[in-house]
């Protein structure tokens, strides 16, 4: 029977009592020869709860209440008391004939005649306090055994099989999936590996060499094919040093511990881990394979798979080393954080008393920071788990994909081949100009006259920023200053073998964009010496482009524009119509946040006073807030009596532009045209589903940084910078937020701030009038410009 007594564990004062500290217990073995171990039949069981007190232990049945007369499981005192009862029976004999650890006992000697001696003192004092052991779960006169993982013998100790087990049986891997899994696991620890980079490069290559040419794509006989001698070397040896010493750290048991556990449909993954010398180290491993009903999603959700894991790693893999001591638990699933105040079925009800008596802290981490157990949970697939799997609109792995899928411009799902820190890396190493520098980095020695008088012109240019260099997990980042003050930006230094990949993703998969706001999606994300004129020979080749896009116009000086302080306080609305959808749709009405330069577009029926009302109020309004004031041309849907009650309503202010003068609503001018050439980069065969590409247009616009302001109108909008594809590419996912959530609002506050300062520098700038006597004036008729004459500047 199980019983939750969360509720009387929080308003309990802790028993502080110590446990043993293991490195004392294993010195005191010194010597010996012989071993005997004791378990205690439920050992807490045994324990009488003082009169007093058993009224605390209460739990109500169907038959009535009752009451513990004997101590019971789930209470976060019980360890503490259980130690505190063994010590006052054996402390005489405590590492000098017995070691003690709850309910586990081990007696050891250096010969039988005193081991006999020693097991009479040990079983006549059990008996004289009426505790009992478990004879199934003892053993005697051992030479071997097995004790809080470690096995001891007379030739000394060493490392349990099992804390390893799950690294060093790391099935073969069949697929790039796999290997791409088994890396960022290795990944995790690579900074305790020796010469990592070395040992793992012919893995990376080989990841390289099976996703390089997007969209194609390498099947298990093609994978096995492309498995040589030395990724074979390197997967052996990767295993070998991941559970070897200076990798695997001895428990510190007056440390806090930290568990990292993970469950997918394949099966379970833990990895116990400890802060040692400012480094978290990895203790022990597990990981095994779900049983038949656990795969059932009837029966086992993601949630409760995920307890599920929580509760193997904590009751049954890593109990002695957990029991009585401080432990922070990292899981992917961040209901599992809230368990405390989680309504829990009768399974998960049992589950949580069995934790009960541990002191645990759950925290929630990203999937991706939680890697290293995630890796452990997928080692054993079923066949059901290597079905294809797609749904509309949902971005697919490449890794996950069973065959080559055309990807259209415009695709409605992108394949997305996410790498890892470890596959940059070596790419980075690899690049024959990047190498060139790197050597001298990691040597921490900067070329002499000689020596960079033999590098080639592009890496001269990049050594000319030697101070900027940064390196972070084995990936090299170029830092980049910004002139407002704002945070510093470190972008990827981007090898030659993924630029072509990263080019297609920012340009020709993000909405066929100009030269400008393409090369400042990258910047914010990578470099590589000549990356601008790289950029647009891409944007300029492209025959999209080309084909479909208006020539643009002359930049030209231009009057006082509307100016905005802040997001939201003028909004400007317009209408555009395109051709007809299949639907027969083809008005929008364009909104854009003069500020911010955030922008929706939507398609309506007709471009009557009630639509423009309705969706005013139901996508503005009601998402992103009242504006200050709507600004429009005079159009009788925009000046309508309605229209004026709406504004009264919610108190928003409203202003016109001259008649028949469409420049005065340039915000929404501009961006029309934006929208026009946006769509019109569409495949042939999707232009009559505009509608349905509309959201994915915007989302192009609306994250791509824009020229007057310098950040992107997402940003400013929403004070934060959304997820790209282009982002799993390079491997730039955010973890979750560091440290006291309340620091963090305060810096981002200060960073939007910065941010909102520049943007309004920056719309405050006309374009330049060059300082010259004479100035070009273009004569025009209503068809054609005619000619262009040169008058004095007055």
């Amino acid at each position: 029977m199980c019983v939750d007594y969360s509720q009387l564990n929080s308003k309990t004062r802790k028993d502080a009592f110590p446990l043993p500290r293991i490195e004392e217990s294993l010195d005191a073995l010194a010597g010996a020869r012989w071993f005997s171990t004791l378990d205690l039949a439920s050992g807490y069981n045994q324990v009488p709860v003082a009169e007093g007190d058993r009224f605390k232990t209460a739990f109500c049945t169907p038959f009535g209440l009752f009451e513990y007369n004997r101590m019971p499981f789930g209470l976060c005192n019980v360890p503490s008391t259980f130690q505190r009862l063994m010590q006052r029976l054996f402390g005489d004999q405590q590492c000098q004939s017995v070691l003690l650890y709850l309910d586990d006992i081990v007696v050891f000697s250096s010969s039988v005649a005193q081991h006999l001696m020693r097991l009479e003192i040990v079983l006549s004092r059990l008996e004289q306090q009426g505790l009992k052991a478990k004879l199934e779960k003892c053993s005697f006169f051992q030479k071997e055994v097995r004790y809080l993982g470690h096995i001891i013998s007379a030739q000394g100790v060493s490392t349990d099989p099992s804390k390893i087990q799950a690294v060093s049986q790391w099935r073969r891997l069949e697929t790039v999936g796999e290997l791409r899994s088994f890396l960022g696991f290795a990944s995790y620890y690579r900074r305790f590996v020796e010469g990592f980079a070395k040992v793992a490069a012919p893995l990376h290559w080989l990841v390289a060499e099976c996703v390089g040419a997007r969209p194609r794509k390498i099947d298990s006989a093609g994978f096995v094919a492309a498995w040589t001698k030395e990724c074979q070397q390197s997967f052996d040896g990767l295993k070998s040093k991941l559970t070897s010493s200076p990798v695997l750290a001895y428990a510190d048991f007056s440390q806090p511990f930290i568990l990292e556990v993970d469950a997918s449909h394949s099966g379970l993954g833990a990895v116990l881990s400890q802060e040692q010398e400012g480094r978290v180290r990895p203790i022990a491993y597990a990981s095994r394979s779900l049983r038949p009903t656990e795969r059932n999603m009837t029966n086992y959700s993601s949630m409760k798979l995920e307890f599920l894991a929580l509760q193997w790693a904590l009751a049954e893999k890593f109990r002695e080393y957990l029991l009585g001591q401080k432990c922070v638990v990292y899981t992917d699933n961040n209901p599992l954080s809230h368990l405390a105040s989680a309504k829990l079925g009768a399974t998960e009800q049992r589950w949580a008393a069995q934790l009960a008596s541990f002191d645990i802290e759950v925290r929630y981490r990203s999937g991706r920071s939680n890697k290293n157990a995630d890796a452990l949970s997928r080692q054993n697939p079923s066949q059901a788990d290597r079905l294809h799997y797609e749904s509309l609109g949902t971005i697919v792995p490449v890794a996950v994909q069973r065959s080559p899928v055309p990807v259209a411009t415009q695709a409605t799902i992108v394949s997305l081949p996410n790498r890892s820190v470890g596959d940059i890396g070596a790419l980075q190493r690899a690049d024959a100009v990047f190498g060139e520098v790197l050597g001298f980095c990691e040597k921490q020695t900067f070329p002499n006259s000689e020596e960079r008088r033999q590098l080639s012109k592009l890496a001269l240019v990049l050594l000319r920023q030697w101070d900027r260099l940064h390196e972070q997990d084995g990936v090299v980042y170029h830092r980049v200053f910004r002139p407002d003050g704002g945070e510093d930006v470190f972008q990827i230094l981007l090898p030659q073998a993924l630029r072509n990949e990263v080019l297609t993703m920012v340009h020709q998969e993000h909405g066929h964009q100009g030269i400008e706001r393409t090369t400042e999606l990258l910047r914010q994300r990578c470099y590589w010496p000549g990356m601008s004129s790289d950029v647009i020979r891409w944007c300029q080749d492209c025959e999209r482009c080309q084909v479909a896009k208006d020539a643009q116009p002359v930049a030209h000086s231009f009057m006082r524009h509307l100016l905005a302080s802040r997001p939201n306080k003028i909004l400007a609305i317009d209408f555009t119509v395109l051709e007809p959808s299949r639907s027969g749709i083809e008005n929008v009405l364009v909104m854009t946040d003069v500020f911010t330069k955030y922008s929706l577009a939507v398609p309506t029926r007709d471009q009557r006073a009630e639509t423009v009302a309705g969706v005013l109020v139901t996508e503005w309004c009601y998402k992103l807030g009242i504006p200050g004031r709507i600004h429009s041309d005079q159009g009788r849907n925009f000046e309508s009596r309605l229209m004026q009650q709406v504004c009264d309503l919610y108190a928003i202010g409203k202003s016109r532009t001259t008649p028949y003068h469409p420049a005065g609503n340039g915000q929404c001018e501009r961006f029309n045209r934006t929208l026009h050439n946006l769509l019109r980069v569409l495949p042939a065969s999707r232009k009559r589903d505009w509608v349905s590409c509309l959201p994915q247009v915007l989302f192009y616009y609306n994250t791509t940084p824009h020229q007057a302001t310098g950040e992107s109108p997402y940003f400013l909008m929403f004070g934060q910078e959304p997820k790209l594809p282009v982002d799993f590419l390079l491997g730039r996912v955010q973890d979750v937020i560091p440290g006291d959530i309340h620091e963090w609002v305060a810096e981002h506050q200060a960073r939007l701030q910065a941010a909102y300062e520049g943007a309004r520098e920056r719309l405050q700038v006309a374009f330049p009038i060059c300082s010259s006597p004479h100035v070009w004036l273009c004569h025009s008729s209503s068809e054609f410009y005619t000619r262009m004459c040169a008058y004095p500047l007055i």
